[in-house]
């Protein structure tokens, strides 16, 4: 898109924003007209894949193919071989032992119809079928192993009464589109992986439905996914791609159309994470998109031979190895809406296998398999983690079963840059180590999906301890929690405003927004050092509507357990400024004001605050009052350091352990 057709674009939105705010007041948003530019493109990209394969070049390979080899979607024949040698001869290590087993129990509960029938057709409350398409996905993956490993048949019977009754439906719910791909990504598999059981009868359903029901709209609808930078691209192109690869005997010709605009616009999603595999949405939703694009060129791979450089692109190796980095001893740094769980996925054994990275298949060996329970409840993905286990069971190099690695190679510290504006800076003392200390910064673009009003904010893990907390996703139902333009109803949630994250709050009741929300602030230095790191993060921009011409925050791990938070803050006038850092430590306050002792199941943390002001205890609430659709947060205590009618602030802040 041209700079004149885009700055047109950025004024159009601005315009349209102030009246829909009903804003009176327009000069400070006319103010900030050149940032608004990005607003409306930040979520799509005109910049595709000039290097794709051409609808011709696949036609030809479509129609060139004798005969498909099955299985291909996801694992090869190959790798089932694996397993199946495994299960013949005994020959499996504990932790593929568990992994088999842990599947063959899901899909021995899945034989019972009484407790698990064939899913009805019901719309959830965004109107979508999406939890049945996930579901029918989970059972053609845990029973298709089944039936791969074991033979028995009673496991392909089962696939094919679900498959017929997913076939049954009017429609795979083409207004939520994410259902419509994730479903035939599921019939997909079933046809796939249950080739050698199923009559040509069904076979001939099975495509004919698929093309009526997904990929037919894909083609002759304009669905917004097609232009989108955020996980519904990857989602949907690679549901549908692979049903492409599929039933393309159907119609090659069009099934090389939608499988050229894959290849072609998928890399669309990449900007995402480009270029060292930070992704733009936070650890949870790199999960779904990361998921997608390694089932989509897995799947391509088997089939053609080739993702055609897909995986070649900026910044797909280095995805990989995200959800390893940010993982904390005691969880996730967990900015944006995600929860701090670690977040597992059989992915990693994938990236391990292609990377030759025995720290990314040791990380997803600590989810290791819990003994089967039957879970008869009503929600989604009811038997436990089969699918991830099946994935993880064909995915997992057995090599790595030999390898006792310390990970000497792997990088303590990292510099992640971000092309969508979302830098961080991380530091530990070890990988896989519950004792470890880990101290994470972001730098940040406010105006980021699932994002927070967040540059500056920190976590710090300890002692096997969190001592400095995120407090991770508010209310999806909140009235216009996705709304997060300036003065955007997402703001009016505590845990997505500055004032709810391990950040300064300068002049509070200057703005609507307590940061600014197209805020682009990156670090200008950092270095690695012994026992961890410093780095300089400008946070300047994110204070431009609150009277602040300079803000920065150092930020430094050293002595290998031990944090220091330097923030430096200039103001036009004499100003309100507030320090906080959010903790489920007891916090007791000593030395006057300049010292506070933070206590979590018996061990201590002490902070100390040389420069300007001193200590107190807020609760974790928003100034102005508690917010209608805030959680509780009655168990988070807020570390404050709270200055008036200042123009200049000096505020350091040191954590230490005490031992």
């Amino acid at each position: 898109m041209k700079k004149g057709a885009k700055a047109f674009l950025g004024i159009i939105i601005s315009v349209t924003l102030i009246i829909a705010l009903g804003v009176t007041n327009i000069v400070p948003y006319f103010a900030v007209i050149p940032d608004m530019v990005k607003v409306g493109i930040d979520y799509i990209s005109l910049d595709k894949d000039k290097n794709s394969v051409s609808r011709q070049k696949l036609y030809e390979i479509l129609t060139e193919n004798e005969k498909t080899e099955h299985p291909f979607i996801l694992a090869d024949k190959s790798r089932f071989d694996t397993v199946r040698s495994e299960a013949e001869n005994s020959s499996f290590t504990e932790y593929t032992k568990v992994l088999c087993s842990s599947v063959i129990a899901n899909a021995d509960a899945l034989l019972d119809t009484n407790i698990y029938p064939p899913l009805p057709y019901v719309l959830d409350e965004e109107d979508s079928i999406l939890p049945i398409s996930r579901e029918v996905i989970n059972r053609m993956v845990i029973l298709g192993y089944a039936w791969q490993v074991t033979g028995n048949e009673k496991y392909a019977e089962r696939a094919a009464a679900e498959l017929e009754n997913a076939c049954s439906y009017d429609d795979w719910c083409t207004s939520h589109f994410l259902a419509t791909a994730e479903m035939a990504l599921a019939v997909s598999i079933g046809y796939d992986w249950f080739y050698d059981y199923l009559d040509d009868e069904t076979k001939a359903m099975l495509s004919s439905v698929t093309w009526k029901y997904a990929i037919e709209p894909a083609l002759n609808d304009n669905h917004w996914f097609t232009w989108s930078k955020n996980n519904w691209n990857s989602i949907c192109y690679s549901g549908i791609g692979i049903a492409c690869m599929t039933f393309a005997d159907e119609n090659p010709e069009k099934a090389a159309e939608f499988l050229a605009m894959c290849y072609e616009n998928m890399p669309i999603a990449f900007e995402n994470f480009t270029p060292d595999g930070v992704y733009a949405e936070g650890p949870g939703y790199c999960q779904s998109g990361m998921n997608s694009i390694v089932y989509f060129i897995a799947s391509s791979r088997n089939l053609f031979g080739t993702d055609f450089g897909m995986s070649e692109i900026d910044g797909f190796r280095e995805l990989g190895y995200f959800p390893v980095y940010v993982t904390t001893p005691t969880g996730m740094f967990n900015f944006g809406d995600n929860k701090a769980e670690q977040c597992y996925t059989p992915v990693l054994h994938w990236y391990a296998d292609e990377y030759d990275s025995p720290l990314l298949s040791a990380y997803q060996c600590t989810d290791f398999p819990e003994e089967f329970t039957l879970n008869t409840s009503d929600g989604t993905e009811r038997n436990g983690s089969g699918r991830e286990d099946a994935l993880s069971s064909l995915w997992y190099n057995r090599e790595y079963s030999q390898i006792s690695a310390s990970f000497e190679n792997e990088p303590l510290f990292s510099y992640l840059e971000s092309d969508v504006g979302q830098p961080l800076v991380l530091m530990r003392s070890a990988y896989l180590d519950k004792n470890a200390t880990f101290a994470g910064i972001k730098g940040g673009y406010n105006f980021t999906n699932h994002g927070d009003l967040d540059i500056g904010t920190f976590v710090f893990d300890a002692m096997g301890e969190r001592w400095a907390e995120e407090l991770g996703p508010g209310s999806y139902d909140a009235p216009g929690y996705f709304l997060n333009t300036p003065a955007g109803g997402r703001w009016k949630n505590y845990c997505k405003r500055a004032e709810g994250q391990n950040t300064l709050v300068i002049n509070p009741n200057a703005t609507l927004d307590d940061q600014y929300v197209l805020a682009e602030c990156d670090f200008t230095s950092y270095e690695e050092k012994d026992g961890g790191g410093t780095a300089l993060l400008d946070m300047t921009d994110a204070y431009r509507m609150n009277g602040a011409t300079r803000v920065t925050r150092e930020f430094e791990l050293y002595n290998g357990s031990s944090l220091k938070i330097t923030d430096s803050v200039k103001c036009i006038v004499k100003s309100e400024i507030y320090w906080f850092m959010h903790t489920k430590a007891d916090i007791e306050i000593t030395d006057n004001g300049k010292a506070a002792i933070l206590t979590i199941n018996g061990k201590q943390m002490k902070a100390t605050l040389s420069g300007d002001g001193e200590f107190s205890v807020m609760k974790a609430e928003a100034l102005k009052g508690r917010y209608e659709y805030d959680a509780d947060y009655s168990d988070i205590n807020k570390l404050t350091v709270h200055l008036k009618n200042v123009k200049t602030a000096d505020i350091c802040i040191t954590l230490e352990p005490v031992i």
